[in-house]
């Protein structure tokens, strides 16, 4: 925003912190929901997102990544919750 000539104030950068992490709460099981975010977010912001498209051949590397972790994280968390109630029904 700063390369733009657009003034970032504190209430400004308060206000896209809570969108942004709003947003990013009901966006953990959308596949590239991220970079589409962001997309979204810099456009309202008036921020050219031309730069976007030399992050998304490294973002698609991390999305798989995160989206590794996050099904081996929930398949840990079954297996704790199964073995709970296994011990309950014996």
């Amino acid at each position: 925003m700063q390369n733009n000539n657009i003034e970032i104030t504190t209430i400004t950068m308060l206000t896209w912190i809570i969108v942004a992490t709003i947003a990013a709460i009901g966006n953990a099981g959308v596949p590239m929901g991220c970079f589409f975010l962001s997309a979204s977010l810099l456009t309202s912001m008036q921020v050219p997102i031309t730069l976007l498209s030399f992050i998304l051949p490294f973002y698609t590397m991390i999305d798989m990544l995160e989206t590794s972790l996050n099904v081996w994280s929930d398949a840990c968390v079954v297996m704790v919750v199964n073995k709970d109630f296994s011990k309950d029904e014996k």
